[in-house]
């Protein structure tokens, strides 16, 4: 996204130099000038800051990420705008501009498309470098939602309101990204070369403007990952190197922007195995970002010196730079509100898989010991800050676990399996005490996930065949088997899985080993990472609970006929507030969860987990409950100190083949402070529905069984009695985080 320029101000005053440091990257810095902005006092209360200021603030503390002081500023602004004698369209539309920036962020793409076509209103009186800022962004909307030939339109349209200029180079590299992005090489590498040729003719000395130099910077950064990702010709990397040359020939040079120019020339040079040469320039990048408090570039410099460090086999080296990498991404993180979705496939996952992949492949090379049991620790800790950021990312919200707990500490007879798909092998971590135990697996990721996806195709639709036995036995062979001498040595009857990606779509309960399913053998749960709260025995306790649901077809959605029962049933084994069907609407039910203070709640109504928890809604008789509104209400709930102990949802499903879907779906106790949750993959036949979730809880009420074994007693019954043994109707019934 291209820096917006919110002021043209005297570099001598306060809000010059502010944006002097916001345009050089050095964000934290602009702030603290912009903090101690002067202002004025009038009747003894101190004024707002002037608009052109307020308007640098609301960018500065957005391009930070932080998000919800820069969207309270800019509603102070926009509040003093409209308080004005007369409307100023210029800035009404810059903070206009702002509030689709802040949207976008947040990856709200109506509402930011709303905001730049209300700004775009005021055409004729914006300022054509406004104009096309707009259209540029308006264009990163088109792009986002798949529509190239619209991106691309906005963007010719965003140069051509200032054609002739500088800023023009950016859009234009824009629309070569665009075009990129969309595979479309040849058309690409076309724009490229007369980009470069424009480029290359306007002289390093004297400095030529902004746009020039972050054009050649972009445009370096585009013809690698053309070579690298799209399999252009290898000789577009001498290009980019000759654009980054010229780059770092302008003087002065800022200091992030010398960090860019190092680090994007570091990978270049990696990428032709110059290795030497590339740990000095991503050195020499590091020291830069630090000078400019970029703590954007550090991890991304520390992260190509661990993969340079590997590439030569010098391992300790490479996992001490992966080490700084992971802790420079997390500090980030945590400072940032909202982190863009985009990053998760491209920064988070490939570099936390990277640094447990090395982590690995060290520890199985080494004879059990306190030096094998650290690096095994330090990969699993690696990989559970990926497992929290994959959740977080879908929910878009920060620091959902409060505390963390390390399941095998809690054991007993429980192991905790944590499998993790690596592209040429599968790694198992077992703990069953204090140990970790490692099994690499040969099979390659592409393989089992393949194998994974048609599992689940097979075992959700009842053909009246045993097409999914294959599957269900060649996923024992690879993920139980290698492992039972350690859990029966262990004397294990619960396993606590910690899925990693397609395995997060499949029950594992399905699982078979030629003669019985996994769940006839342990007790079961699902963790979607280390992190729960406070786990505690909930077996033979008391409690109320909250029991809604639907029996009728509401909104195109069919009847559930089975669900009248399955409430009364609940009603008589814990003390339940029932709300059914026209009772059951979205006012009475959030109302319930704000002030009710319920131990259980239990819905049987159709719910959804789509790939956004935007998509992930529960049905009331009126409306739907969005999931993040559902994790919202039970955590704001009225005189409760304790947290949700149970969450139960009956009817939901999970798109098959959608890792993020699932995700949801894993992550939902989380999101709602749970300490357990109770769901299906997908919609499961009514009456299985009524006899599996009956069981269960008349198990866990009278019989002091745990949350696992009463699952896995209700799952057994159905299956020695309940007339149709096949998987569909028993096993996507997950129980998720604590088992006991």
């Amino acid at each position: 996204m291209v820096p917006v320029r919110v002021a043209q101000a005297d570099p001598a005053l306060p809000l010059g130099q502010a944006q002097a440091l916001a345009d050089r990257g050095e964000l934290n810095a602009a702030l603290a000038v912009l903090e101690q902005y002067p202002a004025g006092e009038s009747g003894g209360e101190a004024q707002p800051l002037p608009p052109a200021a307020a308007l640098l603030r609301v960018d500065v503390l957005r391009r930070l990420g932080r998000v919800s002081r820069a969207e309270l500023a800019l509603s102070q602004l926009q509040a003093q705008l409209a308080a004005g004698a007369r409307p100023e369209p210029a800035l009404t539309a810059q903070a206009l501009h702002q509030q689709a920036l802040l949207h976008l962020l947040k990856g709200e793409l109506a509402p930011a498309e709303g905001a730049i076509t209300e700004a775009l209103q005021w055409r004729q009186a914006l300022a054509p470098t406004l104009r096309a800022s707009l259209l540029n962004d308006a264009a990163i909307i088109q792009q986002r939602r798949g529509d190239s030939a619209g991106a691309l339109a906005d963007f010719a349209a965003a140069a051509q309101a200032v054609a002739g200029t500088p800023q023009a180079l950016v859009y234009r590299v824009n629309a070569a990204r665009a075009l990129l992005e969309d595979g479309q090489v040849p058309a690409f590498l076309d724009a490229a070369q007369r980009l470069a040729d424009e480029l290359r003719a306007v002289p390093s000395q004297p400095s030529p403007p902004a746009p020039v130099l972050h054009s050649r910077i972009a445009l370096a950064a585009l013809y690698r990952e053309a070579v690298n990702r799209f399999g252009a010709d290898q000789g577009y990397r001498l290009q980019a190197l000759q654009l980054l040359e010229q780059a770092g020939r302008q003087s002065p040079l800022a200091a992030r922007d010398e960090s860019l120019v190092k680090g994007y020339m570091a990978g270049l040079y990696a990428d032709d195995r110059q290795f030497d040469s590339a740990l000095r320039l991503a050195r020499g990048a590091l020291l830069a970002a630090s000078r400019a408090g970029s703590q954007d570039l550090e991890y991304r410099w520390e992260w190509l010196l661990a993969q340079s460090f590997s590439s030569l086999g010098d391992n300790t080296a490479a996992i001490d730079a992966y080490g700084r990498a992971v802790a420079s991404l997390q500090t980030l993180r945590a400072n940032l509100e909202v982190f863009d979705q985009a990053s998760l496939a491209t920064v988070i996952q490939p570099l936390y898989y990277e640094y447990a992949d090395l982590l690995l492949q060290q520890s199985i090379a080494l004879e059990e010991g306190a030096e094998k049991q650290a690096l095994l620790q330090t990969a699993r800790s690696a990989l559970e800050g990926l497992k929290l950021a994959e959740v977080e990312d879908y929910f878009q919200q920060q620091c959902l676990g409060d505390q963390a707990v390390q399941l095998d500490a809690l054991a007993g007879r429980t192991a905790v399996l944590y499998p993790v798909l690596l592209e040429d092998r599968l790694e198992l971590l077992l703990s069953t005490g204090d140990d970790i135990h490692q099994l690499a697996v040969a099979v390659d990721r592409a393989t089992l996930v393949t194998l994974v996806r048609d599992f689940r195709l097979n075992l959700e639709a009842d053909t009246g065949t045993d097409d999914y036995l294959d599957q269900a036995r060649r996923l024992y062979g690879y993920l139980v088997e290698p492992l039972l001498a350690t859990l029966e040595q262990a004397g294990v009857d619960t396993l606590v899985f910690v899925p990693d990606g397609p395995l997060r779509t499949i029950p594992l309960a399905a699982l078979h080993d030629g003669k019985r399913f996994l769940i006839e053998r342990f007790a079961l749960a699902t963790a979607p990472g280390l992190t729960l709260i406070d786990p505690k025995p909930f077996a033979g306790r008391s409690y109320t609970a909250l029991a809604g649901g639907l029996s009728e077809s509401v909104q195109g959605f069919p009847a559930l006929p089975s669900v009248s029962t399955e409430l009364d049933n609940l009603n008589r084994l814990v003390d339940a507030s029932v709300l059914a069907n026209g009772a059951f609407t979205l006012n009475r039910v959030e109302g319930e969860l704000a002030s009710g203070d319920y131990s259980v709640v239990h819905f049987a109504t159709h719910g959804q987990f789509g790939g956004s928890y935007d998509d992930s809604f529960l049905l009331t008789y009126d409306s739907r409950l969005r999931i993040n509104e559902l994790g919202r209400t039970i955590q704001s709930r009225a005189g409760s100190s304790d947290p949700l102990e149970l969450l139960v949802l009956s009817a939901c499903e999970t798109a098959a083949g959608d890792d993020r879907a699932a995700l949801g779906l894993a992550g939902v106790a989380l999101k709602a402070g749970a300490r357990s949750a109770l769901a299906t993959l997908w919609e499961v036949d009514d009456k299985a529905t009524l006899d599996i979730i009956t069981e269960f809880y008349r198990l866990l009420s009278t019989a002091g069984e745990s949350k696992a074994r009463s699952l896995q007693r209700a799952q057994r019954k159905w299956i020695q009695e309940g007339g149709n043994p096949h998987p569909s109707q028993w096993a996507p019934f997950l129980l998720i985080g604590n088992w006991l």
